[in-house]
């Protein structure tokens, strides 16, 4: 009798042992960068002495974080664990804009903010939504403002909002196409500032 007490004891014990250690297993953490597009074809422009500096790059507070974000409706955001960004976002967001407008803008030089100041310009960006949608969308919107390097005077002040469409709810196919939203920011930045000239 004291042997099958002892017996089942210890199998009680060794299922307890094993359901904690299933409580305390961690999800994998699956990690996303943003893809470099190929180098866009640079604009016709008359930049050859200029320099674009890029930044300060600003994200909304709930975006300011290493997890990955979805919306769902019009008030509720989830960022989960197991899907994050590999690196700090905003230093991301802001090396991909400046290859995206460096190989747009040839022959200016574009540097990240601060750097050295000269003839031309500087881009601050405010990053509002940078996101998937429950309806399958990619959504960046954005707040940028263009400065004269020189001046320190304000030039044009802009808001983008750019949408695309996903093909399925993988976090590969969200990531790339917040990455192809980039493209397109980068786009209408470096038409406005050829505009400018």
């Amino acid at each position: 009798m004291k042997k099958t007490t002892t017996l089942w004891s210890i199998i009680m014990i060794c299922g307890l042992v094993i359901t904690l250690a299933g409580c305390f297993q961690t999800t994998p953490v699956r990690q996303y960068v943003l893809i470099t597009e190929p180098i866009p074809k640079a604009l016709e422009n008359n930049s050859e002495a200029m320099t674009i500096l890029i930044g300060p790059v600003k994200l909304a507070n709930y975006l300011d974080q290493s997890r990955i974000v979805r919306r769902h409706g019009p008030t509720r955001i989830d960022s989960l664990t197991g899907h994050q960004w590999a690196g700090d976002l905003t230093e991301m967001i802001s090396h991909k804009l400046i290859a995206e407008l460096g190989g747009l803008l040839k022959p200016a030089q574009v540097l990240a903010y601060p750097g050295t100041a000269g003839q031309g310009r500087r881009v601050a960006i405010d990053i509002l939504r940078f996101e998937g949608t429950d309806d399958k969308n990619a959504i960046i919107e954005a707040n940028w403002t263009i400065f004269d390097l020189e001046s320190k005077m304000r030039i044009k002040t802009q808001s983008s909002l750019i949408q695309v469409l996903l093909s399925d709810d993988s976090f590969e196919t969200l990531t790339t196409a917040l990455s192809q939203g980039l493209t397109q920011l980068g786009q209408e930045m470096a038409a406005s500032i050829v505009m400018q000239q």
